[in-house]
């Protein structure tokens, strides 16, 4: 459960972040180390859309993605006066928000697939029966497996797009290469893993609903 007294955002009166407004992201990132909680508001009015928009493409569910950027801006305010005041504050939140949107991704992976064992042992399969699909760990070190046979370059883009949640014109500028062919590695990728995950219907299921 959430704690409800964890920050005073949210029973704060936007009304009065107005002369804020025109403040750079880096005189309110030292506002903020200030312990200045009107700072902290505009912090959270000018991103908080953006980085809700960038959740809800890899969970589309409102009530998660609202949780976890409430948290990604109660950590910000819990870490205020450790983060460094020469750096880029957005680049923290996103990143923050990164981690917490994989976070989620797995445990939701692995809370479906306990799901699915525990129905298959319900129906009657004993625990030697349960198909090799339902064991997650299995099937992670499975797939991880499959990815680390693919050339470097198809793996670096399928990484940075499935494990990060990178666009494609940003791995594009990392990686020094065309959309359009960071668009073929990824595509060769989920080819091979299609491929060589046929026999496990069910948790090929899961694994793509929880990467894409």
């Amino acid at each position: 459960m959430r704690e409800a007294n964890t920050v005073t955002l949210f029973r704060l009166k936007s009304i009065a972040i107005i002369p804020y407004q025109a403040y750079t992201d880096h005189d309110l990132l030292k506002r903020i180390q200030a312990d200045d909680e009107r700072a902290y508001e505009t912090l959270y009015y000018r991103y908080y859309s953006y980085l809700c928009n960038k959740a809800y493409k890899r969970i589309p569910t409102e009530t998660i993605v609202e949780e976890l950027v409430q948290d990604v801006f109660i950590n910000c305010w819990h870490k205020r006066h450790s983060l460094d005041v020469s750096g880029n504050i957005a680049a923290w939140l996103f990143a923050t928000l990164r981690n917490k949107v994989l976070h989620e991704l797995r445990s939701s992976y692995h809370r479906n697939m306990h799901t699915a064992k525990l129905k298959a042992l319900s129906e009657g399969c004993t625990e030697n029966e349960v198909p090799d699909y339902l064991d997650a760990k299995s099937l992670e070190a499975k797939i991880m497996d499959i990815i680390n046979t693919l050339p470097p370059q198809c793996q670096e883009a399928f990484r940075l797009s499935r494990f990060e949640g990178i666009t494609y014109k940003e791995i594009a500028v990392r990686m020094n290469i065309s959309a359009k062919t960071v668009e073929k590695h990824i595509s060769r990728a989920l080819l091979v893993l299609k491929n060589e995950l046929h026999e496990y219907n069910l948790g090929l299921i899961l694994l793509f609903w929880a990467l894409s």
